[in-house]
């Protein structure tokens, strides 16, 4: 019994080393692509570097983050930022899980509309943007001509152009994207839920709400947990769609804090201020997604 067992256990460190080796070429990439440029921005984040990037610059310490924190175009982002990954996330869930649930029902054309949820999801953010921002045109655009022939809009709007409409618009952009990534991830848990609870509840006098909030949310907690939380790193890392509908305006309306990194770095070149908001902006994200865990998290309902 002894040499079988040494066999396997020498076969499984072998499995192991050749695992490894496999994904070794994966992992120096990963590190290249992320590790690299996350150290440098935290380096240049305690340094003034020289707008031309020629090396660090005299170190600073803590220095950059007290002008940010000094800030009120700072905290006018983040009340941006807030604002946007709250109606991002709720939207984008919340349709997410409508559209999923209503594709997992049986009806005349379902393989098309599955099929079709995947077109927004597979467009890139850059595209979403640009055709978001023709769409909301105040002057040729689709969403004009059709609120108007509603009798919703007595005139052409300019949303992009008005501080109390560029936000909202740009929250649609970014959720009729993110909705059908929400969509396709519950629709596949839904998949998975046995047809014999509903029966078996709605047999005890269940209500279709019941049968809802009782046996299909519980069954869905663990992919709505990966959803919002994808949602969330979404929402605040969020730099596309903006930018190419409203470059951050009209003045500060939609400046996020991912513009204002943008313009810190690129458009005055103050790269240890920049660095120093991007770090914030990623610290943020983390919190985010996991406060998200630490909310939705149960552990009793992995264990069951």
């Amino acid at each position: 019994m002894a040499a079988p067992s040494a066999r396997l256990g020498s076969l499984s460190g072998t499995n192991r080393a050749f695992g490894f080796r496999l994904a070794l070429p994966a992992m120096l990439i990963l590190l290249a692509l992320l590790a690299v440029p996350t150290v440098l921005t935290v380096l240049y984040s305690v340094h003034d570097v020289p707008p031309n990037g020629a090396g660090l610059g005299p170190f600073v310490g803590l220095k950059n983050y007290a002008v940010v924190f000094a800030s009120p175009v700072f905290w006018r982002s983040v009340q941006v930022t807030v604002t946007f990954s709250i109606g991002f996330v709720v939207l984008s869930t919340l349709i997410g899980l409508a559209m999923a649930m209503l594709l997992n029902q049986d009806f005349v054309g379902r393989g098309l509309a599955r099929a079709m949820l995947i077109i927004p999801w597979a467009t890139p953010w850059l595209v979403i943007g640009i055709l978001w921002k023709w769409f909301a045109d105040g002057s040729v655009g689709g969403l004009n001509a059709v609120l108007t022939q509603l009798h919703l809009l007595p005139a052409y709007q300019e949303f992009l152009s008005d501080p109390n409409w560029a936000l909202p618009i740009t929250i649609l952009a970014a959720v009729w994207r993110q909705a059908s990534f929400a969509g396709i991830l519950l629709l596949a848990g839904l998949q998975t839920l046995p047809d014999e609870l509903g029966e078996a509840a709605a047999i005890d006098g269940a209500s279709l709400w019941q049968r809802f909030t009782l046996i299909t949310i519980p069954w869905l907690r663990p992919v709505l947990i990966t959803v919002t939380v994808l949602n969330v790193i979404y929402a605040f890392l969020q730099f596309d769609i903006v930018f190419a509908m409203t470059q951050g305006g009209p003045g500060d309306a939609t400046q996020v804090i991912s513009i204002l990194i943008y313009r810190q770095l690129f458009g005055v070149t103050h790269i240890g201020l920049g660095s120093a908001l991007a770090v914030i902006l990623g610290v943020l994200a983390l919190v985010g997604g996991l406060l998200i865990v630490k909310l939705l998290y149960r552990p009793e309902a992995v264990a069951a």
